[in-house]
């Protein structure tokens, strides 16, 4: 009798919507992740924020340049941050490359493009519904929106390479395994990375209404998950990079773009 082949062996498995393989959770991982999360984040955020202030008035209005200064602190701090885990956990892939095959940029613009306007009926609903434009702070002096416009676009520098290069990188060497819903399949890390980049943005329950708080924690960790697949589909950090961008900048530029229509 012939020996079944390696497809039919595996079929059963294939046959399940949901399935998880080889991950045994343990809490140090996670923990020392969310550390590292912390310490990539904060010390970089607050000294943009000390540089900035240091510009007194006159660059007070340009807060979008304080935010495109915070990715470059933290986009450094993640790239040093992943040369610290080569050196100590060697068989970590930060993914950190130009992609080897197919670098899937075509399909991150497109993801990119319908991120953002998910965004932003997920943000503005309540106006939009209305037929008013979103009630957002973003001005419409050239030098203003285009340093907004700047930030938005690049946010995918530092938040690609310290979430998906650096903690997915090392979560997926202390805590490997992989999970399945139907033909979309990550690694675990991917998800608890997911999870933690939806809890970075906590801020907005402090700032945004909640309803809005809420949607802005599920399309976060939707799209965490979205930016792992990119990443390890294309076995580099440029197509989620490319994907954050675009959708960043594409929910800021049509906020203003219906400011400008309603004026």
């Amino acid at each position: 009798m012939a020996a079944p082949s390696p497809d039919s062996a595996a079929s059963p498995e294939r046959g399940r919507v949901f399935e998880i393989r080889g991950f045994r959770f343990r809490l140090w991982p996670l923990l020392l992740a969310a550390a590292a999360m912390q310490a990539c984040l904060v010390p970089a955020r607050e000294l943009a924020r000390w540089i900035f202030r240091g510009g007194g008035p006159a660059w007070a209005p340009h807060v979008g340049l304080f935010v495109f200064l915070a990715i470059v602190l933290q986009a450094l701090s993640g790239l040093a941050a992943i040369g610290v885990m080569r050196w100590l956990l060697p068989r970590a892939d930060s993914h950190l490359r130009w992609p080897p095959e197919r670098s899937r940029v075509g399909l991150a613009l497109a993801l990119g493009v319908a991120m953002g306007l998910i965004m932003l009926a997920a943000d503005y609903w309540p106006d939009l519904v209305r037929g008013r434009a979103p009630e957002a702070s973003y001005s419409l002096e050239p030098s203003i929106a285009g340093g907004w416009l700047l930030a938005m676009i690049t946010t995918g520098l530092a938040e690609e390479t310290i979430f998906r290069g650096f903690l997915v990188g090392m979560l997926a060497a202390l805590l490997p395994g992989r999970v399945r819903v139907g033909r979309f399949e990550i690694s675990m890390a991917g998800v608890l990375v997911a999870l933690l980049f939806g809890l970075a943005h906590y801020e907005s329950f402090l700032v945004d209404p909640l309803s809005q708080a809420i949607a802005q924690q599920l399309y976060a960790f939707a799209w965490g998950l979205v930016y792992v697949w990119l990443m390890e589909r294309s076995r580099s950090l440029l197509a989620p990079i490319v994907a954050h961008g675009v959708g960043n900048f594409v929910e800021v530029a049509s906020v203003m773009l219906l400011t400008a229509a309603s004026r």
